[in-house]
């Protein structure tokens, strides 16, 4: 109980408001990948792609991001606290989803995605970090069930997601939720979470 009470203190929110903002956290990666792929085609057509498949390259450039990224956020978030590596992801994931929303051709598009892999990776690698920072043991497992839960099942409702957006939008509406739905996340987390310290 003691341990719980800790943690609570520690990240400024309660666990369960805890586990869901981690889970918000790492769906932002899953929805900037799958959220697209109904569009692909009408990506490609708009933009006037060389084959068929040169859109796909728009899911491997993100994947390429945020491998990159990973590198990067890592040793970034143990030496500065997960605060700075979760903003200046964000930060830099907004500045490519703005490049793709004004993109007028697949080579810049495919930079825009590139760029929105380096940012996430800065959530994407400070959520699970945050989890072991404030919870250890039985505690920690069962937050990052749940958490990998979520995680799990974004993947499944993403594309549908995108294809409702179609529906009423267009290309452009997906990008709007790649914006706005870590918009959101970050404000939250500058409202409820307390940073946690750096680890050397």
């Amino acid at each position: 109980m003691e341990n719980a009470h800790n943690n609570t203190a520690a990240s400024g929110m309660g666990s369960k408001e805890f586990t869901l903002l981690v889970a918000l956290l790492m769906s932002i990666t899953a929805i900037s990948i799958d959220a697209l792929l109904p569009a692909l085609g009408i990506i490609g057509n708009e933009l006037n792609a060389a084959t068929a498949n040169q859109p796909q390259l728009l899911i491997s450039m993100l994947f390429l991001g945020l491998a990159v990224g990973q590198l990067i956020c890592g040793p970034l978030s143990d030496a500065l606290g997960r605060r700075p590596i979760l903003f200046g992801g964000f930060a830099l994931y907004l500045v490519g989803t703005v490049i793709c929303y004004q993109a007028d051709s697949l080579e810049i598009l495919m930079l825009g995605r590139f760029i929105q892999g380096l940012g996430v990776a800065g959530p994407y690698i400070s959520a699970i970090s945050l989890v072991r920072d404030l919870y250890h043991g039985a505690q920690m497992a069962r937050i990052m069930s749940l958490v990998m839960m979520i995680f799990v099942l974004v993947p499944a409702i993403a594309p549908a997601l995108g294809q409702a957006i179609l529906f009423v939008s267009y290309c452009r509406g997906i990008l709007r939720l790649t914006l706005s739905h870590p918009i959101i996340v970050m404000i939250w987390i500058g409202w409820r979470m307390k940073n946690t310290p750096p680890k050397y």
